[in-house]
């Protein structure tokens, strides 16, 4: 490690670089006071003042900061932000890199553990309700239990009928043979909740089933941690013993071969076993690409049902239903009002009957049509040809990379979904036709607009540097269109 002497003469060129991408005013606000105080061949570690300022740099700058030291460098390293009182010495900041890599640690354990929670749920029966709640708290837990989705509160129409009576056969011990079962359609109609609805009425033939719910990205991802960390036999055990495996998403697994890999050989084990599985995702199955045709084949062999989006009158219904939820009366003119302008999916119906009671109860208002327009407003906009453009550029990322739309707006840090991130910025800011500027593209990903300048100045040198990545943008241009 260089002296503090020596980092702090290498910190000047890379600071005074950064008012190329950040404004003078907040370069001298976020990085005024910082100092290198530690840096080696993979991080550079700066320290502020305050645990405020770690926090906002980590937050917005982590990106322009990487950039620039690359600028300064030659290669890539990580850099990450530390708030100690004092750093006088090399001694001490040795003793900070040292219980900083230690904090690293931990926090990617806990975050790891914290993912796996939320990502493979082994799921069991919901406990008794404890007797000294109150009813309203009953009614609150009970709606985010398991026991919340059930066959009885699914409303069924044209559109589910098929996939709601094939789910309904499995969890009723039918005779016919619907395994695996497959059920298709857009994000938001319905699909998770009949997967929940058809455990929870298993659940009531026999509590001690083992369930797994799992989402195809999140298989991949607890994949590539099993190998990484060599425990696949642990990462097989936990799936190939299930009673019942439910798999979202499952289009998120093309074009991964080691996942497809394990998938087929864990669809193998269950369906050897008499085990059910039901898996879904957003397209029919034969329009998922680079899905390897022994999967293919496998999820063809028991039931499809296809979802689509509900017709005007299972619109109302829902309406209606989603309404009586939550204690709230709504006009005839409302309902059909609506239904007419919702025709998006259920969540969106779900979204606005919360805000129609929200702004009913919270704020007095009557429940009337100026109302429901203030509530539909925030949901559905008028036929918009840039947002358009912008949902199929960030779909053809989401396909090219098997990474959902939700995850690359997120703040993960993986390598993969950090390119992913940076290639749907650089596409935002170049396509001509739609053309975004940094601040809009900053609003869409939560961020600084100089962490989109930085994304785009990472992916124009990678597609100088790598001609196989060039015509990869190249063909996602032409898919979008371009």
């Amino acid at each position: 490690m260089n002296s503090l002497a020596e980092l702090n003469e290498f910190w000047q060129p890379v600071y005074n670089s950064m008012s190329e991408a950040i404004v003078p005013s907040a370069l001298k606000i976020w990085f005024g006071n910082a100092r290198l105080i530690y840096m080696n061949d993979t991080i550079a570690l700066l320290n502020v003042e305050n645990n405020y300022k770690r926090d906002i740099i980590r937050g917005r700058f982590t990106d322009v900061l990487k950039e620039h030291f690359y600028r300064c460098l030659g290669f890539e390293i990580d850099v990450d932000v530390v708030a100690e009182p004092k750093v006088s010495t090399e001694e001490e900041a040795e003793a900070v890199y040292r219980a900083y890599l230690v904090e690293r640690a931990e926090e990617e354990k806990k975050e790891k553990e914290e993912e796996l929670a939320e990502t493979i749920r082994v799921i069991k029966p919901d406990p008794p309700e404890p007797e000294d709640n109150s009813p309203q708290q009953k009614k609150s837990d009970k709606k985010r239990a398991l026991s919340y989705y059930t066959f009885d509160n699914f409303i069924k129409g044209e559109s589910n009928k098929f996939a709601c009576a094939a789910c309904y056969a499995i969890a009723n011990g039918g005779e016919a043979d619907y395994n695996p079962l497959l059920i298709y359609g857009k994000s938001g109609l319905g699909k998770t909740h009949l997967m929940y609805a058809t455990v929870n009425r298993l659940f009531q033939r026999n509590k001690n089933l083992n369930v797994i719910y799992i989402r195809g990205e999140e298989f991949a991802n607890q994949l590539i941690e099993a190998i990484k960390n060599g425990n696949t036999e642990e990462f097989r055990e936990k799936y190939r013993n299930a009673d019942v495996l439910l798999m979202d998403d499952i289009q998120f697994i093309a074009g991964k071969s080691s996942t497809q890999d394990e998938f087929f050989n864990t669809f193998e084990a269950l369906y050897k076993a008499d085990k059910q599985i039901i898996v879904t995702c957003d397209r029919p199955i034969y329009d998922i690409n680079r899905l390897e045709e022994r999967v293919r084949n496998r999820l063809e062999w028991g039931l499809i049902a296809d979802i689509t989006a509900p017709d005007n009158e299972l619109r109302q219904a829902i309406i209606r239903k989603k309404a009586e939820e939550v204690n709230l009366t709504l006009p005839q003119d409302v309902i059909e009002y609506a239904s007419k302008r919702l025709i998006g999916n259920v969540r969106m119906i779900e979204g606005f009957v919360k805000k129609m009671s929200a702004l009913h109860f919270l704020s007095g208002k009557k429940i009337n049509m100026d109302l429901a327009k203030e509530a539909v407003a925030g949901f559905v906009k008028e036929k918009d040809p840039k947002s358009d453009k912008i949902e199929k550029i960030m779909m053809t990322v989401c396909d090219r990379y098997n990474i959902s739309k939700e995850t690359i707006l997120g703040k993960k840090r993986k390598a993969e979904i950090v390119l992913a991130r940076h290639v749907s910025m650089y596409l935002l800011y170049s396509i001509d036709s739609i053309k975004m500027t940094f601040e809009e593209i900053a609003t869409l990903f939560s961020c600084d607009h100089s962490s989109v300048m930085s994304a785009r100045d990472k992916i124009e040198r990678k597609i100088s540097e790598s001609p196989e990545f060039a015509a990869d943008i190249l063909a996602m241009k032409k898919e979008i269109g371009e």
